[in-house]
């Protein structure tokens, strides 16, 4: 059962998404914690607010404020990055793509602002994937996790690992996450999303069944620990066309995670009734009663609910993480794969981080305030 913490949260920020008005009461500095730390919804809730007639404190409402000027800086400083970045691959001649982050953010929400970013993920094709961190490592951008000194030793580490962790050098809190696949899985059928790229001037995907589907696997691979992932499926269904959320049936389909989605859009329903299924809602209708269905949907439930104890999110707990990727792909081939693969990259990824241990220590610190800390609530 989800807490109803969490419910009235969502009904807080359903206006932010198009979603119905009218909710009066107060809204309590708990709430608000809840928001900001544990669901990074905070620019979003604030948004909501406006206007609302809702009961609010100065000081929460600042603090509201605050954490939007934070997301809105953050996002201006990925930009500029981004662009530096751009400048950079396309000097190697690279091809790559923005995966979420504040193009993404952007598009959903109008203002970038309003959905808080940690760390910027790139796309390059696997036979660039060595190119490009040796690329982005000459002007700057230190491997990290893990660790990838240059010669044959990195070779050998990025051939085991699918993504990098590149930490900025002029800026410690500035991570590029580079993929060379979408997904820890192996194989024609798990890798069978093809995100095609929209005309701009940073290269992101486009709109379009391949992108929905990468979404709620991406979500669903972590237990929507997060609310924010979970509310980006609002505005991205309202501008989802028609026959691509057919095509999004048939995807999670032909890749092997149907009930995944299905589980994935049933929680969505859960919490934000009105948004805007179309034809997929029969298709939840039909299917969310499957055993396997209503397992993932439990999960998922408890994990979006947690409120203090954060210790077995997926986002910090390796064993965890792997049960999650498990039970996201559903074909017994897929799985089979994926144990060597992730025992590898694994072991790899401990080992460089025990060599290297300067390079390594530079991830990103996201040590929460004491007060946050002391609540357990998530730091990433």
């Amino acid at each position: 059962m989800l807490p109803a913490s969490l419910k009235h949260l969502a009904k807080l920020l359903a206006p932010a998404v198009r979603g119905p008005v009218g909710l009066r009461g107060s809204v309590e500095p708990e709430l608000v914690k809840l928001a900001i730390y544990r669901h990074q919804v905070g620019p979003l809730l604030h948004a909501a607010l406006q206007g609302s007639g809702m009961a609010i404190s100065d000081e929460l409402l600042v603090e509201l404020s605050e954490c939007r000027l934070r997301s809105a800086n953050r996002h201006a400083e990925d930009l500029a990055r981004l662009q530096r970045i751009g400048a950079i691959l396309a000097a190697h001649r690279l091809s790559w793509m923005v995966l979420k982050g504040t193009p993404q953010a952007a598009r959903l929400y109008g203002d970038p602002a309003l959905r808080p970013s940690s760390d910027i993920d790139l796309l390059v094709e696997p036979r660039d994937f060595e190119r490009a961190v040796s690329a982005l490592a000459e002007r700057g951008y230190i491997p990290s996790n893990p660790p990838a000194p240059a010669g044959p030793i990195r070779t050998l580490v990025l051939a085991a690992v699918r993504d990098v962790s590149l930490i900025a050098e002029d800026d410690h809190k500035s991570a590029v996450d580079l993929h060379r696949r979408l997904f820890l899985a192996v194989g024609r059928r798990p890798n069978g999303l093809h995100l095609s790229r929209d005309p701009g001037p940073l290269p992101t995907p486009r709109v379009n069944a391949d992108l929905a589907c990468y979404l709620i696997m991406h979500g669903a691979q972590s237990y929507w620990v997060r609310l924010k992932w979970l509310l980006d499926l609002v505005p991205l269904l309202a501008i989802l066309e028609e026959q691509e959320k057919h095509a999004l049936i048939s995807r999670a389909r032909q890749i092997g995670v149907e009930n995944s989605v299905i589980a994935s859009l049933a929680l969505l329903r859960l919490l934000f009734p009105f948004a805007k299924f179309g034809p997929l809602a029969p298709w939840l209708e039909a299917h969310q009663r499957r055993p396997a269905v209503r397992e993932r949907l439990e999960r998922y439930v408890r994990m979006i609910g947690m409120e203090r104890d954060w210790k077995h999110s997926p986002l910090d707990n390796a064993r965890v993480t792997m049960q999650a990727y498990w039970a996201l792909f559903e074909a017994p081939l897929t799985r089979a794969r994926m144990i060597p693969v992730a025992l590898l990259s694994s072991a790899i990824r401990r080992t460089a981080g025990a060599i290297w241990r300067a390079e390594r220590a530079l991830t990103r610190d996201d040590t929460p305030p004491p007060d946050q800390a002391q609540a357990g609530l998530p730091t990433r």
